[in-house]
């Protein structure tokens, strides 16, 4: 199945490599009309998944982990845990992430153009490949409003238009919430192929939305029906080694698995990030940790406070850390939750990019709830607890003697500190973190106290490129761009 998806995505990359707008002068979108087979329509789905595998795979999990509190930045990446804002170097990152999600919003928008057009498909199944699309066109702007906050709102409707100027967060936010109930109520039941969404992907991600826009029954409802839907549930684990039935190189999916960029380390669509958390002599289990070497980027130390109050019994410590010396000290950690000896140099490595997974929806809704309700509930705690068991190698679906107690955490305040604890733990070098703790406002508060660092107001935002201001005379680099840039 893995193999099936990665030869439609060349596929998928032949029909879309002609249409490069954001690097080229602006001009007519051509109308692709190659849609009318399933064969045609799983390419129009592949198509943008295949740009996420660009400037995003890469760029992005660097940059935001170096943002969260537990980590920091090395070499060229130092900088980005100084929370001073992206210097020149980072800056162009960050445009590679804002290219790649704007070129798969444009194969998204070809594709919905033109598929209710499409004569050989019926109209449940163009209906359901519609989902698909707007799934991770939503899912493309999230990651873009919450990076660079108001942007240009590119749809099937004004493609054609390349000077437009910027759209207002919460107009942004509408159109997320708009495309992910048409993907809740048309996209298929499961997945079609490895790394395609479902109804549960949508639901999945609009519980999240709705929880960054406060929406807080509204988010529990939808994560609710992904969990009552019985469609996922959380690996066993009985040693530290066993997480890599989770997030191994060679794993197809698991039963936790929601929304995943798949990967494969034997072509060019491997997944580099691994290799930037990699140091060449790192090794696990006597092996590479990263058979194509490593940039080791990315790291934490034993003095870190959230890494220092860590329980050694917790399962995650030991998978997600690899105490290694190279060159700052013997106190340093490798990030270590991404691992492939088999990497081959230039192909990247196998592991799948877990953008959503089952224990998030688990923590979206025991949020939710308690923030609902006012108080956190039994249902809540379960939910925690079931992540919390799993992770010192109990049955998550039993009571154990790790359980935490709800009359401990009796308060709203009491029980997000738990929350906010365990999620670091368990999505650790996710490329989650940041996000996570900007949207409960308590970013700055928490890079203080672990770090001791005073963020930067201009520091919440990525610059909008400059190249976005040369070919779209609709914004004006005086009054558009991103504050401190």
């Amino acid at each position: 199945m893995k193999r099936i998806l990665f030869l439609l995505v060349v596929v998928a990359i032949f029909f879309t490599s002609c249409s490069d707008w954001l690097e080229e002068h602006p001009k007519a979108v051509a109308a692709e009309t190659f849609y009318n087979t399933e064969e045609e329509a799983d390419a129009a789905v592949l198509a943008p998944l295949a740009k996420f595998r660009s400037g995003f795979a890469m760029s992005y999990p660097g940059l935001l982990e170096c943002f969260a509190d537990y980590a920091y930045g090395r070499g060229s990446w130092e900088a980005n845990s100084d929370y001073e804002g992206l210097n020149t170097q980072n800056q162009t990152r960050a445009n590679m992430v804002w290219a790649s999600l704007y070129k798969a919003i444009r194969d998204c928008n070809i594709a919905i153009s033109r598929l209710p057009e499409a004569s050989g498909l019926s109209e449940t199944s163009k209906a359901a490949y519609l989902g698909e699309l707007r799934f991770i066109r939503a899912l493309s702007y999230f990651y873009l409003v919450r990076s660079f906050g108001s942007c240009p709102l590119r749809t099937e409707e004004n493609m054609a238009d390349y000077n437009l100027g910027k759209s207002s967060v919460d107009d942004i936010y509408a159109y997320i919430v708009n495309d992910l109930l048409y993907a809740t109520e048309n996209g298929p039941d499961k997945a079609r192929l490895v790394g395609t969404p479902c109804k549960n992907s949508a639901r999945s991600l609009l519980a999240q939305v709705y929880l960054q826009l406060e929406k807080y029954q509204e988010a529990a409802t939808f994560a609710k029906q992904v969990i009552d839907s019985n469609a996922y549930s959380l690996v066993p684990v009985s040693s530290s080694r066993d997480f890599e039935k989770i997030f191994g190189a060679g794993v197809v999916n698991t039963t936790e698995e929601i929304f995943y960029l798949k990967q494969d380390n034997t072509t060019k669509n491997g997944w580099e990030f691994v290799m930037f958390c990699a140091h060449p002599s790192a090794l696990i289990n006597g092996k590479p940790m990263c058979g194509a070497g490593g940039w080791y980027g990315l790291y934490t130390t034993t003095e870190n406070q959230m890494i220092a109050e860590w329980d050694v019994k917790d399962l995650r410590k030991d998978y997600n850390l690899l105490l290694h010396d190279f060159g700052l000290g013997d106190n340093t950690y490798l990030m270590a939750k991404f691992y492939d000896p088999d990497a081959l140099s230039g192909s990247g490595s196998g592991n799948s990019n877990p953008l959503i997974r089952f224990p998030d929806v688990l923590f979206i809704y025991a949020e939710a709830i308690t923030k609902a309700t006012g108080t956190p509930t039994i249902d809540a705690m379960e939910m925690l607890n079931r992540i919390h068991r799993r992770a010192y190698g109990y049955d998550p679906n039993s009571p154990s003697e790790v359980d935490f107690k709800l009359a401990d955490y009796g308060s709203v305040d009491k029980f997000m500190d738990l929350l906010i604890k365990e999620q670091a733990y368990e999505c650790m070098n996710e490329m989650k973190r940041w996000f996570f703790l900007c949207r409960l406002g308590i970013a700055k508060d928490r890079i203080k106290k672990i770090k001791g660092i005073d963020v930067a107001e201009k520091h919440m935002l990525f610059p909008i490129p400059t190249t976005e201001f040369d070919y779209n005379e609709a914004l004006d680099p005086s009054k558009d761009q991103n504050p401190g840039y």
